[in-house]
C-alpha cells in the first residue's frame, strides 16, 4: 500500500489562489473555498459592528478592528498552515501585531475577538465547532450572531457557559473594550 504524502499549504500557495478572487481558507491542511452564501443582513450586522467598534477601538488606541474577510493563521506556520479561518469580523489588540509585519501576508496569531455570524446552509454543529476551535487557538473570545434571532451569543476561553443576548440587551464588552456600551439592537439597525 502506498501512503499519500499532502504538500504543507503554504502562504504562497492562498495568495496564488487569492488573485483569482476567491476566498480561501485552510481546515485541517486543506485548503477549502469560504463559504459566501450571505444575506444582506449578514453584511449589515458585520457593517454595523465594524462602526460601532473601530472608532472607539482608534479614539482609545486599543488595536486594530478587521472587518469581512482578513485571514489568521491560527495553527502552524506561513510555511505550513494548518487552519487559517477568514472571521467575518476581528479584534486585535495593540501591541500584538509586529513592529516588522509584512502586511501583504496573512496574520500568524489568534486574535483577540473574532466574530462569526450564521449563514443560511451553516450548521450550528459546525459553527460550534469553529468557536471551540478559536478559543482553543488563542482567542480570547469568539461571537456567534444569529441574525433570524437577533442573539449573540458570547463564548469567553475563561468561562465555561456562554452568554446570551437578545434584544434589548447590552453586551459585556468590558474586557476587550472598557468603557464601550455595546447594545445588541445597535446590530441589527437596518437603512
Amino acid at each position: 500500500m502506498v501512503d499519500q504524502v499532502h504538500a504543507a499549504v503554504t502562504q504562497a500557495d492562498l495568495q496564488k489562489l487569492d488573485a483569482e478572487d476567491k476566498r480561501f481558507e485552510v481546515v485541517d491542511g486543506e485548503i477549502i473555498e469560504s463559504e459566501r452564501d450571505v444575506t444582506p443582513l449578514h453584511y449589515l450586522i458585520i457593517i454595523n459592528l465594524f462602526r460601532l467598534l473601530d472608532p472607539f477601538v482608534l479614539a482609545h488606541k486599543l488595536g486594530s478592528v478587521f472587518p469581512d474577510g482578513m485571514r489568521f493563521i491560527i495553527e502552524g506556520t506561513l510555511d505550513h498552515i494548518q487552519w487559517a479561518p477568514r472571521p467575518d469580523l476581528a479584534f486585535v489588540r495593540s501591541g500584538r501585531i509586529p513592529a516588522d509585519f509584512d502586511w501583504t501576508t496573512d496574520f500568524v496569531l489568534a486574535p483577540d475577538l473574532t466574530v462569526e455570524v450564521i449563514s443560511p446552509g451553516q450548521s450550528n454543529p459546525e459553527m460550534l465547532n469553529k468557536i471551540s476551535r478559536y478559543l482553543n487557538g488563542g482567542c480570547e473570545e469568539a461571537w456567534l450572531i444569529y441574525p433570524a434571532r437577533k442573539t449573540v451569543v458570547q463564548y469567553r476561553r475563561d468561562e465555561d457557559i456562554p452568554a446570551i443576548y437578545q434584544s434589548g440587551d447590552a453586551i459585556n464588552v468590558s474586557a476587550l473594550f472598557p468603557g464601550l456600551t455595546l447594545n445588541v439592537d445597535d446590530l441589527f439597525v437596518t437603512p
